[in-house]
């Protein structure tokens, strides 16, 4: 019992180690500290400590700085040396939609999918695949699944809303970015869209009064803006 209780507490402060290593990562990238970083994820490779998850975000870093070259090294090394490791084909597919391969960007998050139907970002990013390839109501569809999953999810009303313009649903639109601004006060594209369409639509006053809640809020375009949405 002895034996099992010390396994547990060693298990315990690796996760916890690893934890923090990729929280530190993810921050770092967070704030553009790129290079601190992929120092971070060198150390772990050179020492073979999680290099899995050092492979993955290493990518992921050289995605962030758009190195595209280097992002499918890193990825092509994670496929083929941990060819179980799901998330690669995540990232393989975050790499085609930068490169505007978007069929087969889907491809690759439907290979996450299968294997992890709620995945989230797999889900959020390939229904913006597929609307970037034109299918509209497909990646609607796939919107629709994000915020039943987490419907706090500023980024998928916000998303939702866009692809709700293009197919003429300014109600649902409407709507959809309003949920994002009260979601997040600071999401200052959403207001900037919300009162374009209602612009559209001669409802200057809506239009203006949008422009200034982001203005209360804190956007300096938003000051700026103010006198084409306000005349």
């Amino acid at each position: 019992m002895r034996a099992i209780f010390f396994y547990t507490l060693v298990l315990m402060s690796l996760f916890g180690r690893g934890q923090t290593i990729y929280s530190n990562v993810r921050e770092c990238m967070l704030v553009g500290a790129f290079k601190t970083s992929l120092n971070q994820l060198d150390s772990c490779i050179a020492k073979n400590y999680l290099k899995d998850s050092a492979v993955y975000y290493k990518g992921m870093v050289y995605l962030k700085m758009n190195n595209l070259k280097e992002a499918n090294l890193n990825c092509g090394l994670l496929i083929k040396t941990f060819p179980k490791f799901i998330d690669a084909h995540y990232l393989q597919g975050l790499i085609y939609y930068s490169e505007k391969k978007y069929e087969t960007s889907i491809s690759e998050f439907n290979l996450v999918i299968e294997k992890s139907p709620n995945h989230l970002n797999a889900l959020y990013n390939r229904s913006l695949a597929l609307g970037s390839s034109g299918n509209y109501l497909k990646c609607i569809e796939g919107l629709n699944n994000c915020v039943s999953l987490k419907p706090m999810y500023c980024a998928a009303y916000t998303s939702r809303a866009y692809y709700y313009e293009i197919i003429g649903e300014h109600a649902k639109a409407i709507k959809d970015y309003e949920t994002s601004i009260n979601l997040d006060p600071k999401n200052f594209d959403a207001y900037f869209d919300l009162a374009r369409i209602y612009r559209s639509q001669n409802e200057n006053a809506k239009s203006c009064a949008v422009i200034g809640k982001a203005i209360n809020s804190g956007s300096q375009i938003a000051e700026e803006l103010n006198q084409m949405f306000c005349k």
